[in-house]
């Protein structure tokens, strides 16, 4: 009981310094930005909540349908780590797509100087491996259980 009060209390004050710290940020931004630059922001904010909802929440549910339904016998766990390592590579391939299209339309080579494409590639490779052995740990944990009870 004493335990719950706790966390409710920790969580209403990181609440309120939520609050408090959206509220700065925004009677700053009249100050800090222009009318044109304001407009610009607001937009970027409208079209990034229309993509996420739009288009990533979607496409997530069905890709999590899919591997549900696909029947694979993974355990939850290891089915979630799968779902999430699919999600964060799709995320950051939207993001290193946007990217290589501006390289290939930048007037100036010195503002997007890396290489995305290779930076992708070993993000993925990187992204594959962890979560294979995240998911290997977690069916030998699951088959270790299992054989113990």
């Amino acid at each position: 009981m004493k335990r719950a009060t706790a966390f409710k209390t920790v969580r209403a004050g990181l609440g309120m310094a939520g609050l408090g710290i959206i509220a700065y940020g925004l009677l700053g931004l009249p100050t800090q930005l222009g009318p044109a630059q304001l407009v610009g922001l607001l937009t970027w904010m409208a079209v990034a909540v229309l993509i996420h909802d739009g288009v990533i929440v979607p496409l997530s549910t069905l890709a999590g349908a899919a591997l549900t339904r696909t029947g694979s016998k993974l355990q939850p766990a290891s089915a979630a780590v799968l779902r999430g390592a699919l999600l964060t590579g799709a995320l950051v391939t939207l993001v290193a797509g946007i990217l290589l299209k501006a390289k290939s339309v930048a007037q100036s080579v010195t503002v997007l100087e890396a290489d995305y494409a290779m930076n992708l590639v070993w993000f993925w490779a990187l992204l594959a491996l962890a979560s294979a052995a995240g998911i290997l740990i977690l069916e030998r944990r699951a088959r270790f259980a299992r054989s113990n009870h």
